[in-house]
Order: C-alpha cells, then sequence, then structure tokens
C-alpha cells in the first residue's frame, strides 16, 4: 500500500446538571478551557486574514485553480468562522515534517530528548479550537497535521488527522472514493475532515487525475464530525452535500447552514429513505436516485432520538467495485501497530507512556508502544482500571517541578504539564489493552454499546443483519482506529455480540474487561436515573457495578 503524507433540551435545571455531570464523568479529567498560545507567526497570518475576510467570496474554483493563496486562505478563513461560530453555539456535549510529507512515521531514537515538531503553516486551522465550545481538543488551533493513505490503487484514498483531548489522541479519517462513468465520474468524499490547506493540496491533486468533487457525505449525526463538514463543504461549491438524517445540534437545533454549509437545492440533500425530511422533499422527488448510486448501496442506523437531547445515527457505504465498507463509529479495530498520524507527532504517546509524572521519557518503540496502548485505553473506556489518581493539589505541585525535558510533551494539549494520575507497575494494563485488541479483531465501542445503542439493540441488530447478508464486502474503512481493516461479514456480525446479550439466559461480554467499564456504567446508571436516555435493555448485568471503582 502506498502512502502520502501528508428530544429537545428538557428545561429541568437537574436534567441540565444531570447531562453536565456526566459530560465531565466521560471526559474524566480536569479540563482547561483556556487556548493555548499561539505561535507570532501564526498569529500574524490570522490577522492577515482577518484584514482580508471583508472582500467577498469568488467561485470555489476559480479562486483555487487561480493559485491565488491570499483568496484561498481568506476564503478557507470565513468558511471556518461561520462553522466555528455556529458549532460553539451548538455543541457541548456529546467522546509537516519532512516525515509527514512522505507518510513515513517519525524515526524512533532512544533518546530523552523530545523534540518538538515543525508547525508549517499548511497544517494551520484558524479557529478551530472554538469549534467544540473552547475544550482545548487536538488539531483545532494547534498544529493539525493529515497523512493520506492509498487503499485501493486509483480508487480509494483516506486522509487522517488527529481527534483527541488531553494528549488522548485518535485519528478521525475522511475517505475519498473514484466514481465511475456510470456514477457521474469525480470523486465522492465521506465524513471529510478539517480542510486545512495541506489537506486541500492533496484533494487538488486527486481532482487533477480523477476530477472534481461532486458529492461530499456526512454519514453521521455525531458533533465531532459535523463540526468539519460545513467548513469543507464550502472549498467545494459545485458539489453536492448528502446529510445523514436526524441532525442535531444543542442548545439551539440550528440548521447545517449555519455550521457553513452553503449549498442550497439540488445541491443540499438528505440521503435517501423512505421518510425524507420536509425540507428535502422537493429535490428527493424530482431526483429520488443519487447518481452515486451506481457505484454505492446503504444501510441506515436510526437515527435514535435520546429522551432529552442528542441522537445517534449512522449509514454504512458499500462500494461495489471494490467491495469495500465505509463505515462511521459503529465498528472499530486497534492494534499495537501505531497508526502513522499518531506516529507523525509522536509526544501524546510519549507523554503516556509514563507511569508517573517524575519518570524521564525515553523515545524508543517500547516507549511509543506502552503510550500508543495506554492512549487507546483512555480513549474507549475513558477512566482505565490500571490508574490511581493524584489528589488535585498535588497534582499541581508535581507539574511545577516536572523535568524540563518532559515539557514539550503537553505543549498545547495538557494545561501546565498535569499528569494526575499514576499506571500501575510493570506494564500491568497490558492484559487490559490486549482485551480490548484481541489481535485487531473487530468490535464496536463501549460507549456505544454502554449507552447508546444497547437502548436500541434491536434495531441496530436488524441494520447488521440487513448489511452482512447484502453486502459481500472484503474490507471495512472505519473513521476512526485502524484502516483498512481486512475483514467480511462474519467479523461484523460477531463486532455486536455484546447486543444479542439476554439478562434472563446470559451476558455476552464486552471487549474491555469488566473493572475498565466502571465509569461507563456510572455514566449509564445516571443517565438513566435522570431520565437521559432509556433503560438499557442489553448489557446491563455485566459485573462492571462489583468489579469497578465505583462499587456498590
Amino acid at each position: 500500500m502506498r502512502s502520502y503524507a501528508d428530544p429537545t433540551m428538557d428545561p429541568s435545571p437537574i436534567r441540565f446538571r444531570a447531562l453536565r455531570l456526566c459530560s465531565l464523568l466521560l471526559l474524566s479529567l480536569d479540563i482547561s478551557l483556556s487556548f493555548s498560545p499561539i505561535r507570532p507567526n501564526a498569529a500574524r497570518q490570522r490577522r492577515h486574514l482577518i484584514s482580508t475576510a471583508l472582500v467577498p467570496i469568488k467561485d470555489d474554483r476559480a479562486a483555487d485553480v487561480g493559485g491565488n493563496p491570499d483568496e484561498e486562505a481568506r476564503r478557507g478563513f470565513l468558511a471556518q468562522v461561520t462553522s466555528a461560530a455556529a458549532t460553539a453555539a451548538t455543541s457541548t456535549l456529546l467522546p509537516q515534517s519532512a516525515a509527514a510529507a512522505t507518510g513515513t512515521p517519525a524515526a524512533v531514537s532512544a533518546s530523552t530528548k523530545i523534540a518538538r515538531p515543525a508547525y508549517p503553516a499548511d497544517m494551520d486551522w484558524p479557529l478551530g479550537k472554538v469549534a467544540f465550545s473552547l475544550i482545548p481538543l487536538a488539531g483545532t488551533s494547534t498544529r493539525r497535521a493529515t497523512v493520506m493513505e492509498e487503499v485501493v490503487p486509483g480508487q480509494i484514498w483516506t486522509m487522517d488527522q488527529l481527534q483527541g483531548i488531553v494528549n488522548v489522541n485518535v485519528p478521525v479519517r475522511q475517505t475519498v472514493v473514484k466514481l465511475s462513468e456510470k456514477a457521474g465520474g469525480g470523486l465522492l468524499v465521506y465524513n471529510p475532515v478539517a480542510p486545512t490547506p495541506q489537506l486541500i493540496s492533496m484533494m487538488r491533486e486527486l481532482e487533477k487525475e480523477h476530477g472534481p468533487v461532486r458529492h461530499i457525505v456526512l454519514g453521521t449525526v455525531a458533533l465531532e464530525h459535523k463540526a468539519t463538514f460545513g467548513p469543507f463543504a464550502r472549498r467545494f461549491l459545485r458539489s453536492t452535500v448528502w446529510l445523514q438524517p436526524g441532525q442535531w445540534a444543542f442548545p439551539i437545533n440550528l440548521p447545517v447552514q449555519f455550521l457553513g454549509v452553503t449549498q442550497t437545492g439540488a445541491r443540499l440533500r438528505e440521503i435517501p429513505t423512505a421518510n425524507v425530511s420536509f425540507g428535502y422533499r422537493k429535490w428527493a422527488e424530482r431526483d429520488p436516485v443519487p447518481e452515486w448510486a451506481a457505484d454505492f448501496d446503504f444501510e441506515m442506523l436510526g437515527p435514535f432520538k435520546f429522551q432529552s437531547v442528542g441522537a445517534f445515527g449512522e449509514t454504512a457505504l458499500f462500494h461495489k467495485p471494490t467491495r469495500s465498507l465505509l463505515v462511521t463509529d459503529t465498528v472499530v479495530s486497534v492494534t499495537e501497530d501505531i497508526p502513522k498520524i499518531i506516529q507523525e507527532d509522536p509526544r501524546a504517546m510519549l507523554f503516556h507512556s509514563r507511569d508517573s509524572i517524575y519518570e524521564v521519557v525515553v523515545d524508543d518503540e517500547a516507549s511509543r508502544k506502552r503510550g500508543w496502548r495506554r492512549m487507546v485505553q483512555f480513549g474507549l473506556v475513558f477512566f482505565p482500571s490500571q490508574i490511581d489518581v493524584v489528589p488535585f493539589g498535588e497534582a499541581i505541585s508535581q507539574a511545577s517541578k516536572i523535568d524540563k525535558k518532559s515539557r514539550p510533551l503537553g505543549d498545547g494539549a495538557v494545561p501546565g504539564s498535569l499528569y494526575p494520575w499514576t499506571w500501575h507497575d510493570n506494564d500491568a494494563d497490558l492484559k487490559n489493552f490486549q482485551a480490548i485488541s484481541k489481535g485487531g479483531a473487530m468490535f464496536c465501542p463501549p460507549i456505544l454499546t454502554k449507552l447508546i445503542l444497547d437502548r436500541n439493540p434491536y434495531e441496530t441488530l436488524n441494520w447488521v443483519d440487513r448489511i452482512t447478508s447484502r453486502f459481500n464486502f472484503q474490507r471495512v474503512i472505519p473513521s476512526h482506529l485502524n484502516n483498512n481493516i481486512i475483514a467480511g461479514p462474519k467479523e461484523f456480525y460477531s463486532a455486536f455480540d455484546p447486543l444479542r446479550s439476554d439478562p434472563k439466559t446470559g451476558i455476552i461480554n464486552q471487549r474491555p474487561l469488566a473493572e475498565d467499564l466502571a465509569l461507563l456504567q456510572k455514566a449509564s446508571d445516571i443517565l438513566t436515573n435522570f431520565g437521559v436516555v432509556a433503560a438499557s435493555k442489553v448489557c446491563d448485568g455485566e459485573p462492571a457495578r462489583t468489579d469497578g471503582r465505583f462499587k456498590g
């Protein structure tokens, strides 16, 4: 494989407090809302963008084909301002260097010196931090690199960026597929990521060889994917955008036009269903079958609306020519092999490789793998059982005494270099990671099986049955963690086994160990008690209540 671098918010104060509490539980960390320092040259670039932003926007292709960098930067800035400002008001709740230019992971050298990677202007995404209500997510108003891979030569490419918080980073991925002549030609993009100059440059190169971006699909209602959809769509104004039904925003349910999407009429569509939303019926009735249906079939899950606020929905696309299944969040795979986008800047791995804040990091393969497996545990279960929390005051005191060589590890991601936990000795967490990984076998993430899909197990399993009976796929491309999973219907079916549990006849265990599910079990109980979500229909008889840190 070639690699390249590159229902409605309840006004009850009690419910609102419950939502906030559960949000904090799921983050399980003390989050600073302050902006990280902006590099001087980045600050000058932003001032320049602001000064030029008042000029009327020209046509997308004219700006890009003409090669005017000021115009291109200004247009990108305006798109991001539009998306960031609206998303900041609507989303507070539901989780290059030369090396990057070639897709080659940064070299591993046994050294205690931690280098800060280069921060070229083409990796910047101005005002991106605002897209998540000022929570300091990785790759927002900080360095946001892109790594591109060719999955199927000449037909499918992926672009990975980072998504995370306090150095718990995972890949977030868009998939680009070349359409056949029968499907109209050009390119289709599934779940686009942030349109940094670097990513747009990659897209323009693909357009030169394979034709323009003609369709952009948002196959989810998840806010973290929606946040980048509008800015990306603004860079390809002649494309048609397709939305997963059930889109929502919080606390004000604004339409996508307030999130940066400027396509209208026939270019603003909803993925076809038997009951198309009112605002999209006109064109659904005139043109009911998308032209990309010549190459793709699809199956839609949900949307499932929560009792208080929010929803979950996802559309899986099956690319018939390559037998590839594109999904968003419903399945993932993870192994000890570190994704290229994580290796591109190894500081997050090295940050988490320490057993305590006082440990001086050695940058070698063992440290990186240890850090990676711990990032995976934080990312999937939020509060791993193999850590002990350090009291806040003590954590502040420790951070003030950190070895200077370790300070770059938390730059722009961790407030004050805090490391408010310790890991149990002798790689005790290895067994926890191995239980999650299971050699890379696909699974449905526990946040879905413990908080969302277990409230709608029968609808979910019917969706799984439709996919596995209709689509003879040979690979799965999710939007997170491992890319290009070589798997078929059998493996996809097995990934949802926990939803087949029956509290009366037996429980099928989740992938993580029971003690690692303690926080998610507690969150599930709180959300249920306060009426935010319905009670779990499965997955609720596991030993997480008795084996985890929140016993009794």
